[in-house]
């Protein structure tokens, strides 16, 4: 497991350095007005589950460096987990964005009882959640794509996605 993080906290640092850039090129050429991004990955504790981690995030300051939106996570195991959250993100010349995301978790359970004619109900639940996501950010006209690690901080403990985060400037 810690090979793993590893890796992807590195990987980003090796793709920047074999990133061939022109010297009229940065990354300050994207306005990163609008962004809609979308991260897919699995999480190691969830039993090697799906996740999908989706945001909208509108540029607002030191020109659009910082920014601040909305953002949606689930994971796609047997209980339902859906977080809804306000997210700011900063973006560093390099490529590499840091996003903070705090919101509201919902986890629901099916319970299955006998003495019911329709044998399940439905426990549902909701909590305080928080989200880290590091990515690296590589350009492609108004895309932008590269590895990302999201870490989730909840009362049931911390969960970690490691994925691909694709995003478009608008």
């Amino acid at each position: 497991m810690k090979k793993i993080i590893l890796i992807f906290l590195i990987s980003p640092l090796i793709s920047f350095s074999q990133h061939n850039h022109d010297d009229n090129h940065s990354h300050e050429e994207h306005a990163h007005e609008n962004e809609f991004a979308i991260g897919i990955g699995f999480i190691p504790k969830h039993e090697n589950a799906i996740g999908i981690h989706s945001h909208y995030i509108k540029g607002i300051g030191l020109n659009n460096k910082l920014g601040a939106g909305i953002s949606f996570e689930t994971i796609l195991d047997d209980h339902a987990h859906h977080s809804l959250s306000l997210i700011s993100l900063y973006r560093f010349d390099f490529g590499i964005t840091v996003a903070y995301a705090a919101g509201i978790l919902r986890v629901s359970e099916e319970e299955h009882n006998e003495g019911h004619d329709e044998g399940h109900e439905e426990e549902t639940e909701y909590q305080f959640a928080q989200h880290v996501e590091l990515a690296y950010e590589i350009p492609f006209g108004e895309l932008h794509i590269g590895p990302q690690i999201d870490i989730g901080i909840e009362q049931e403990g911390i969960h970690y996605m490691f994925g691909v985060h694709l995003g478009i400037d608008f």
